[in-house]
């Protein structure tokens, strides 16, 4: 065997899906704990750091807040292009990383404004890129077959981040200072740089694998076959793969229920702080609180994956969507500074995030079993290199433009009708979007398994 095919150290477990899994969700953890990290040094730091007037921070927090948005909206579709370009998604998901420290680096030490709002661009494009690239390297490690509980331990790892912020950035720049906060960033995000160094891709560990089994042993892995290589492929001349992946009612579908859950998450995080406050007399501490109840639903992620992977997508996401409009129409009624309307509350909260993480999780497998489809009815028509990180640049367009009309939409609302007539009209909405789930997302997965046996079969 020559040089040039001895397998680097430690392949078996560089290239093992619980490594590959683990490395996409500490990269997630990282890029949601210093999205939230910022959020709660900022408040702080803008007066005295920037000289930024006090009556203007407000101002300039919701603008870093839209520079970031816009960065994640705009890079989720170019990074999802530029990943399914390339054969390995180890060059595009290594340059997030790079955007991700450049980013954080320029935060730390960045003082005029101007400059902290191109930092949370770059660090919104890091953002997209992480997402996009990350969840197409899942799937094409786990399979769409396996992809609801892996994309349920991603979801999990988001959450992590979402309730370790506060509580992490607080402690930290209370005892330590403004340096310390950006120190202990950048030191994770190094080391997530140097698990993505460690990445061995399946595509890649192929062939070591091969040379160690034995052609006849039945556990050999069979490659999938690759339009690139052969005439087994009819390869036909198609529309943009964007283009294609939009022509499709259940991609589609998917990707406005990925705007509509934005916009619901986003709605409570704006609104659910000022609401505590004003009506039961909350501090900030109570009032995060609140919200971590709406966060610990992701927790349970794993299980709406494995859900997902058995019984498909469309029965997950229409039995969320109706719980979700449920609860958060309840939420509307939660007015009083009585303790049974603050339990009620509670109890919402905690059902809101369920409901949640039984719709986010299948939305976004959808997504990758979308791809799957179309590549079966029209072989190639994605390239060699097939769709999956464009799929999820998709979701994650929409998931960012819904973070983006979520506050706005709530803030508006909140100020000209109150909290029960905007609870209302943000249940009915989650009611509404049952419609497009039913008509349009995709069969169980025992139907689905079974037409892809019957082609299988077809092709012998």
């Amino acid at each position: 065997m020559g040089h040039e095919d001895r397998p680097p150290l430690f392949w078996k477990f560089r290239s093992s899906n619980g490594f590959i899994v683990f490395s996409v969700c500490f990269a997630i953890f990282v890029d949601v704990l210093l999205y939230g990290c910022i959020g709660e040094v900022f408040p702080f730091t803008l007066e005295k750091r920037s000289g930024v007037p006090e009556d203007q921070v407000q101002g300039w927090l919701a603008v870093l807040l839209a520079v970031y948005g816009l960065g994640f909206s705009l890079g989720s579709p170019a990074f999802g292009w530029l990943a399914d370009h390339y054969r390995n998604r180890w060059y595009p998901l290594m340059a997030g990383l790079v955007l991700l420290l450049a980013g954080t680096m320029m935060l730390w030490f960045g003082t005029m404004v101007q400059f902290l709002c191109l930092a949370r661009f770059i660090q919104g494009l890091a953002t997209a890129c992480i997402w996009s690239v990350g969840l197409a390297l899942v799937i094409d490690t786990v399979g769409s077959s396996n992809a609801g509980e892996s994309l349920g331990l991603l979801a999990a790892s988001m959450s992590v981040g979402f309730v370790g912020a506060p509580s992490l950035s607080g402690f930290i720049y209370d005892r330590f200072g403004y340096d310390a906060v950006f120190l202990s960033m950048v030191v994770m995000v190094v080391f997530d740089i140097v698990l993505r160094i460690l990445i061995i891709e399946k595509k890649d560990a192929v062939k070591w694998i091969l040379q160690e089994t034995d052609p006849n042993d039945p556990t050999r892995p069979l490659l999938p076959p690759n339009p690139a290589d052969g005439p087994n492929f009819d390869i036909q001349i198609h529309a943009h793969p964007l283009i294609t992946l939009m022509s499709s009612p259940r991609l589609v579908t998917a990707v406005f229920i990925s705007f509509v859950e934005a916009i619901i998450m986003t709605s409570f995080e704006t609104v659910l702080p000022l609401h505590t406050k004003e009506t039961f007399g909350y501090t900030s501490t109570l009032a995060g609180l609140c919200f971590a109840l709406v966060v610990f639903g992701d927790f349970f992620s794993t299980y709406a994956g494995r859900l997902s992977d058995r019984i498909g997508a469309r029965p997950c996401v229409v039995t969320g969507l109706i719980a979700s409009g449920t609860v958060v129409f309840l939420c509307g009624f939660a007015t009083g500074p009585s303790i049974a309307s603050q339990a009620m509350l509670w109890v919402l909260l905690l059902g809101v995030g369920l409901a949640h993480c039984l719709v986010f999780v299948p939305t976004y497998t959808e997504m990758s079993l979308v791809v799957e489809q179309i590549e079966r009815e029209k072989p190639g028509v994605f390239g060699p290199y097939g769709a999956f990180a464009q799929s999820y640049g998709l979701g994650n367009f929409a998931y960012a433009a819904g973070t983006t009309v979520g506050p706005l939409w709530s803030g508006f609302m909140r100020h000209q009708v109150g909290w029960g007539p905007m609870m209302f009209a943000l249940g009915v909405f989650s009611i509404l979007s049952v419609v497009p789930s039913y008509m349009f997302l995709g069969e169980p997965k025992a139907k689905e398994q079974g037409d892809e046996e019957g082609q299988s079969t077809s092709r012998i």
